[in-house]
C-alpha cells in the first residue's frame, strides 16, 4: 500500500512540473520569476489516508489540499476571517493576485464569468490578495477600491502573511509567479493547478471547473 501511495504521489508531482509556458508576474518579496504551468490533479491516489483539513477520510484518486493552505486564515475586506476548510461542500478556486500584477487583471474577467455561471452550483472563486509590490500586507482600502474598479463579483480576501501564503502555494505549484489558482473539490481534494495567465490556460481552467462542479 505504501509503495502504491508513493508511486501515485510521484505521478502527481510529475504533473505539477509539466512544461507549458504562460505569462505571469514574478512573485512578491524575495520570490524569483519563473515559467508557469497548468495541470489537473489526475491519476493520484491518497490510499484513503486521513488528512488535517476537516474532511472525511475516503479513498480517492486525488490528493487533499495541503493543510498549510486548507487551514490558513485569510482576512475579508470587512475584517472577518475564514479558512478554506470552512468551505466544506463547495468547489473552490483559490486564486492569488496582486493589484500590481497585469496578468492578474487580465484574468479577472474570466473569473467573474465563471463565478456568474456556477454560483448556484456551489462554486466559489476566492481571490486572495498576496500583498503589495514590496511583499507587505496590502491596504484594505486599496483592495476595496480595486475591487470596485474591476467590478469583481467573487469573494475577495487578503493574506496577512504574504510570504507564508506564497510559500504554501509554491510548495504545490513549484512556480514563483502570480496569478496562481488551485481548484479544490467538495471533499477538499486538489483537482487542478494553474500558474500564470494565457488564453489556453483559462480555457483549461474553465474545462476543469465545469467538470468538477458537475461531480457530486
Amino acid at each position: 500500500m505504501t509503495k502504491s501511495i508513493l508511486k501515485h504521489l510521484a505521478i502527481f508531482i510529475g504533473l505539477v512540473f509539466a512544461i507549458s509556458l504562460f505569462n505571469g508576474c514574478g512573485g512578491t518579496g524575495a520570490n524569483d520569476p519563473a515559467a508557469n504551468s497548468a495541470n489537473t490533479a489526475a491519476g493520484t491516489n491518497t490510499g484513503g489516508a486521513g488528512n488535517a483539513n476537516g474532511y472525511s477520510s475516503v479513498a480517492s484518486e486525488y490528493p487533499p489540499l495541503q493543510s498549510g493552505l486548507a487551514d490558513a486564515e485569510f482576512e475579508m475586506t470587512d475584517g472577518t476571517k475564514f479558512r478554506p476548510s470552512d468551505k466544506k461542500g463547495k468547489v473552490l478556486l483559490l486564486n492569488i493576485w496582486g493589484i500590481w500584477c497585469g496578468p492578474c487583471r487580465a484574468e479577472m474577467p474570466e473569473l467573474v464569468k465563471m463565478q456568474d455561471q456556477y454560483r448556484d452550483q456551489g462554486f466559489e472563486v476566492i481571490g486572495i490578495n498576496i500583498g503589495d509590490e514590496d511583499g507587505g500586507v496590502e491596504n484594505v482600502d486599496a483592495i476595496k477600491k480595486f475591487v470596485e474598479q474591476q467590478k469583481l463579483n467573487y469573494t475577495i480576501a487578503r493574506s496577512t502573511d504574504p510570504a507564508e501564503t506564497t510559500k504554501a502555494f509554491h510548495a504545490i505549484t513549484q512556480k514563483s509567479v502570480v496569478p496562481q489558482s488551485l481548484l479544490v473539490d467538495r471533499q477538499g481534494r486538489l483537482r487542478g493547478v494553474f500558474s500564470g495567465y494565457s488564453g489556453n490556460l483559462v480555457n483549461l481552467m474553465k474545462e476543469s471547473v465545469a467538470k468538477v462542479v458537475t461531480q457530486q
